[in-house]
């Protein structure tokens, strides 16, 4: 009787941890279920083996006959700043981007779209639309950043802050016929701002966005290469 308690409770124990497994597997982020909604609302079908959360693409897409990119600014409009951890200082202030930080951004993702995607060749700049013309068109979604903003609203100039890595940033690319305006794919990724402890500064936090950016840059030339046949 006892050994068949202990086989049962064993059993039970293993059945936990498998279904633990497969629900933790199945887990799906916001950012990914977003971008779902909106392929399936575009006729976009999921691409397996990404190597982003989600990229979704036109079935029968010719990637091939695009020879030149019509990029768009990166979008900050609307980008959700969610803090992953609270502050304890008296005259912490909501972490927010200024106009220094959005010229930051958005000087570090047109470099690291040129470095990986025009520099060598393979495709030119557009700017204006062609049957041969991709539209790039890319907003950040969200900032999850961990501790106080490093400036003289969000932090004392004698506190120093060390973090795991700066946070997290989230990516959304769409690509689009720039004649017919047709969309051919939408790419969603959330990215580690590193992931060793290290001050927490403005000059660290710098250097992991300009990573971040040239990260998605070299997978988004990677996933053309292969709808290209490349």
């Amino acid at each position: 009787m006892n050994t068949l308690l202990k086989r049962t409770a064993s059993n039970l124990v293993f059945l936990a941890l498998a279904t633990s497994l497969v629900a933790g597997c199945s887990i799906t982020k916001k950012h990914e279920k977003d971008a779902q909604v909106k392929a399936d609302k575009a006729g976009l079908a999921a691409v397996e083996k990404s190597r982003f959360d989600g990229t979704f693409i036109a079935p029968g897409a010719q990637f091939s006959q695009y020879k030149k990119l019509f990029v768009e600014q990166l979008n900050l409009n609307e980008v959700k700043i969610r803090k992953l951890s609270s502050s304890n200082l008296t005259d912490d202030t909501p972490w927010e981007l200024n106009d220094a930080d959005r010229r930051y951004y958005q000087e570090r993702y047109t470099e690291a779209l040129m470095n990986n995607l025009i520099a060598d060749g393979t495709y030119a700049t557009a700017m204006q639309a062609g049957p041969d013309v991709l539209t790039v068109s890319a907003k950040v979604v969200e900032i999850a950043p961990l501790g106080s903003k490093d400036d003289m609203k969000g932090r004392p100039t004698n506190v120093k802050v060390y973090s795991e890595g700066m946070g997290t940033m989230t990516l959304e690319i769409s690509l689009y016929d720039s004649v017919s305006g047709k969309p051919l794919a939408i790419i969603t990724d959330q990215r580690d701002l590193g992931r060793i402890w290290e001050e927490n500064n403005r000059v660290t936090n710098n250097v992991q966005v300009r990573l971040a950016f040239n990260h998605w840059m070299s997978k988004l030339r990677e996933e053309l290469d292969k709808a290209s046949g490349r």
